[in-house]
């Protein structure tokens, strides 16, 4: 059991590097057994179940950002970080909102590999790393926060959404912010659905429109990470001179 604790902390420190190793492993049993998600006819019912995904995740993970306080829920890789107590808003219907809207994105650029070994694979490795997540995240709130922690966590589900606990969000809006810390997630999901185009034109349909999409995911990838660090890292950070 103690081993089993101490991976949290590992899985917390390389949460951006593990989807990488778990992809590296997959890839190979996928592909070695072929087995279609959708059937081809209903290909777009595929791109719309896709889109959905995507689109309610990041909806959700720019909610979160937006409203959240100052200070907290950050991309901080070394140790947890929280000068308040997010309970209100999106955190006042489930208490890892941000979690819940990566998980939702993962499956859905996971749905147009079409492979349903890749599908299955996704589902659980997202369950095994958030779960590790989870409890990192859950043992820092409750040694910091007390009782505050205790009675917020005992009203909110952990990881479903419960509308009837909404409690409006504390904070106004903050663009700014959303629009200098989330573009490395709009960058990854480019860089994932770019990834299953790649895999589909070497490896199952090599065809013009495949390799066009390739090119616009390449662009529209570049794009954003000069356009989003000029944002952060001149406009915000230098110009604004604003704490993120």
């Amino acid at each position: 059991m103690p081993r089993f604790q101490s991976l949290g902390p590992f899985f917390f420190r390389f949460r951006g590097q593990l989807p990488f190793v778990f992809v590296a492993v997959l890839l190979p049993l996928a592909y070695g057994f072929q087995m279609e998600f959708f059937p081809r006819e209903f290909s777009i019912l595929m791109k719309a179940s896709s889109t959905c995904l995507i689109s309610i995740g990041l909806i959700l993970r720019v909610i979160v950002v937006g409203f959240k306080a100052p200070h907290t829920s950050g991309r901080n890789r070394h140790e947890q970080v929280a000068q308040t107590l997010n309970t209100t808003g999106p955190y006042s219907i489930t208490q890892h909102p941000l979690y819940l809207g990566s998980f939702l994105i993962w499956i859905g650029v996971s749905i147009p590999m079409n492979n349903l070994i890749f599908f299955l694979g996704t589902i659980l490795f997202s369950m095994v790393f958030f779960t590790m997540l989870i409890r990192v995240e859950s043992n820092f709130l409750s040694e910091k926060f007390g009782v505050l922690y205790a009675e917020w966590s005992k009203r909110t589900p952990v990881f479903y959404v419960n509308p009837f606990c909404f409690i409006p969000a504390k904070n106004s809006f903050d663009g700014i912010r959303v629009l200098a810390t989330e573009y490395p997630t709009w960058i990854s999901i480019v860089a994932g659905l770019l990834f299953t185009n790649l895999l589909r034109y070497f490896f199952t349909q090599s065809n013009d429109y495949l390799l066009s999409s390739i090119y616009c995911w390449i662009s529209i990838g570049v794009a954003l990470g000069i356009v989003g660090r000029f944002f952060k890292y001149v406009v915000v950070l230098r110009w604004l001179k604003r704490s993120i």
